[in-house]
């Protein structure tokens, strides 16, 4: 896997907590990775981390962010 550039990996999971914040009822995991323009399994790498720190969280197959 390449390395990404120091902070882009803090700006790419904020992108996506901004995502799901303007979706109050929720995204599927491959919605996310189609409106960021992502392979699904990067965004859910992403969305595991954010609910590893409490700011994203998993219902059935949707994701919402956590205020």
């Amino acid at each position: 896997m390449a390395r990404l550039p120091v902070g882009e990996k803090q700006r790419k999971k904020k992108k996506v907590w901004r995502l799901l914040w303007g979706h109050p009822f929720g995204l599927k995991e491959s919605e996310i990775a189609e409106e960021l323009g992502w392979h699904r399994r990067t965004a859910n790498n992403y969305l595991r981390e954010l609910a590893e720190d409490g700011k994203a969280s998993k219902v059935g197959r949707l994701w919402f962010a956590e205020k």
